[in-house]
């Protein structure tokens, strides 16, 4: 089954689609149920499958939250509701994207309101999910040596913004951390304290790597996750790769890293790990349809690539997503495109494939 979800907000789909990835048929418009009337979704973001369960990003400005559903094997396209990961509060401002570190008990939430990541430790929840915590050792201990008080960070800050004082964050004495030190870009509308306008995106993990998308300063920006808590390395800023503008989107798949950006698909081979590491992205060929952007990008287990394409992305507006196969290769090439789902009730924002004998996929 292929999850769709969208920009949302007022007049906007708040639920999850899902199609079969047999034949295209769009199988439920509400794939996230049994919610009690107390949890709202709205502007729903990333979705990620650990433990079995399914994580979903709900990134509303005033209720923010990561929300667990139960994974199969439940027959049917639905799953429901477990409880509230973590809720929305400074550190989790708006969030867009989460990514799991499979080797360490942590993942990682970007928030585009406080332009920060910030990282979560999984501790054992009710009904077999996980709730996040923003404790002890969430903390970078490279920025925090960087900036040593009265300088003050969110709870959990381990990729820390340019602009540190923004709307909604009260904490004082957050420093602006340059981009040498890793700190993200943001654009801001006018306003005291500033509001941002554009600020971080999608994030992913790989060979003790944490990847973030820079939209304002149209980087990839990489993170080193590799050394223990103890050591100021923690958290130290590796670098990016460049020739693209306002990347959104990552995904992970077969040695390679995907961004999107733009009206443009990029890939690069995935450094094996934080040493020494580099990214060196080419252009993937692809058709994008006039005035559409390359949005979320998710594969099958069977050599394909789903592929969003948005119009609208900053009102209720509209979508397609396509299928291909995909070859092997530097860079990969995709073949055999089909439309595999046209969308008009609003703008689709990320995908995600998931497979299970009890599911009709």
């Amino acid at each position: 089954m292929l999850l769709v979800n969208f920009h949302g907000g007022s007049g906007g789909v708040n639920n999850v689609y899902g199609y079969s990835t047999k034949n295209g048929q769009l199988e439920t418009k509400s794939a996230l149920g049994g919610l009690p009337k107390h949890v709202k979704l709205d502007e729903l973001r990333a979705m990620a499958v650990y433990n079995g369960n399914l994580y979903v990003a709900s990134g509303a400005k005033n209720d923010s939250a990561i929300l667990v559903f139960a994974g199969p094997p439940k027959p049917g396209p639905e799953f429901d509701y477990l409880d509230v990961v973590i809720g929305g509060c400074q550190s989790i401002m708006h969030p867009f994207a989460l990514a799991f570190d499979l080797a360490s008990p942590h993942f990682y939430v970007s928030n585009q309101d406080s332009n920060v990541v910030v990282r979560l430790k999984v501790k054992a929840g009710k009904h077999g999910a996980v709730t996040g915590t923003l404790g002890k050792g969430c903390q970078s201990r490279y920025l925090t040596g960087l900036y040593p008080p009265p300088a003050a960070f969110l709870d959990g800050t381990f990729v820390a913004s340019q602009v540190g004082e923004l709307a909604g964050v009260t904490v004082k004495n957050i420093p602006n951390v340059s981009a040498a030190n890793g700190g993200l870009g943001v654009t801001m509308v006018k306003g005291k304290p500033l509001q941002p306008a554009n600020s971080v995106r999608d994030t992913a993990v790989a060979n003790d790597i944490l990847f973030v998308c820079d939209e304002v300063d149209s980087r990839v920006n990489m993170y080193n996750l590799s050394s223990t808590i103890e050591t100021l390395t923690l958290g130290t800023f590796l670098g990016s790769g460049t020739h693209m503008k306002n990347p959104t989107h990552l995904a992970v798949h077969g040695g390679g890293l995907w961004v999107s950006a733009e009206d443009k698909l990029y890939w690069s081979a995935l450094p094996g790990s934080p040493s020494g590491a580099t990214l060196s992205f080419s252009s993937i060929a692809i058709t994008v349809p006039a005035n559409h952007k390359v949005g979320g990008i998710s594969f099958d287990n069977s050599n394909h690539v789903y592929v969003i394409f948005q119009e609208g992305t900053h009102e209720t507006g509209t979508g397609s997503i396509s299928k291909y196969a995909v070859s092997a290769g530097s860079p990969p090439a995709l073949s055999s495109a089909e439309t595999f789902a046209t969308i008009k009730e609003d703008t689709p924002e990320f995908c995600l494939w998931v497979s299970d004998s009890h599911w009709h996929s």
